[in-house]
């Protein structure tokens, strides 16, 4: 009886070691799961979101092109019918849900009332003196123009209007007015910045650099603080939201590579 006895607690402690190393095996595995499943949701969350946030960007270019090359709306950061145009429920924003639903916005830095740039030695910049929303063009009165650095003899200033142009004449000091009439013959007529902007609201100021070697460093700002123009070169941050999970993609539009026909028109005596 004794024996018996003996092997029965020998064979407890074998039963009681075989179900930890199950536990410990099972809970092993049970972390192993939970692990690739948080891996596999992280790499699907960030596919989501990389392609929710590009949609986000294209939607940004598609409404500048649509609308042209001087649009300065963006979609703000809050619960707005663009910004859950991809949610389960786009038509009642009140069914939003943040832990559950996609939000998108994004932010263009294109519209401003004053703007630095360098431009490098023979080049250009192309700056539409207005900017577009959804319903209105508005364009600026005047600016004011300053050469910060090389000098200001080999920078080009012109403006291009809808049907005419101004350029600088530098043996007489002051802006004279090209255009067309209906037999395509040249008429010539001095006028001021403020006169010749007002006669269309699609006016573009073409400054190129003539210089063979040297980069020029230029200022323009608006004389109204509550005017704005749309600069040549803009960057659009687009975002994606879900939760506290959110990816940004940023994409530089270089308005001279869309309008540098224009540059064509540039005639300076």
């Amino acid at each position: 009886m004794k024996n018996i006895k003996n092997n029965n607690w020998y064979s407890t402690i074998v039963a009681l070691l075989l179900i930890w190393f199950l536990l410990v095996l099972s809970i092993w595995i049970f972390r192993l799961i939970l692990n690739e499943m948080k891996i596999n949701r992280a790499m699907w969350d960030y596919m989501k979101s990389f392609a929710w946030a590009e949609s986000s960007q294209e939607l940004a270019l598609l409404w500048i092109k649509k609308y042209w090359y001087g649009y300065a709306w963006e979609i703000l950061d809050t619960i707005n019918d663009k910004s859950v145009m991809l949610s389960e429920n786009p038509l009642d924003k009140s069914l939003f849900h943040p832990k559950r639903d996609v939000k998108i916005f994004y932010k263009n830095d294109g519209k401003v009332n004053n703007y630095e740039w360098t431009i490098k030695a023979l080049w250009y910049d192309i700056i539409p003196l207005f900017y577009l929303d959804e319903t209105s063009e508005y364009s600026i009165s005047n600016y004011n123009l300053s050469v910060l650095s090389w000098d200001s003899n080999n920078l080009s200033w012109n403006i291009v209007g809808a049907n005419s142009w101004l350029s600088w004449k530098w043996l007489v000091t002051f802006w004279e007015e090209k255009k067309l009439d209906w037999t395509w013959q040249f008429i010539y007529s001095k006028k001021d910045i403020s006169t010749f902007l007002s006669l269309s609201n699609t006016n573009y100021l073409i400054l190129n650099n003539t210089s063979n070697s040297w980069e020029i460093t230029y200022e323009i700002s608006t004389v109204s603080s509550s005017e704005f123009f749309t600069k040549p070169i803009l960057n659009i941050i687009s975002s994606w939201e879900l939760g506290d999970y959110r990816q940004n993609l940023s994409t530089k539009l270089d308005n001279n590579e869309f309008l540098n026909i224009l540059r064509y028109s540039i005639y300076s005596n």
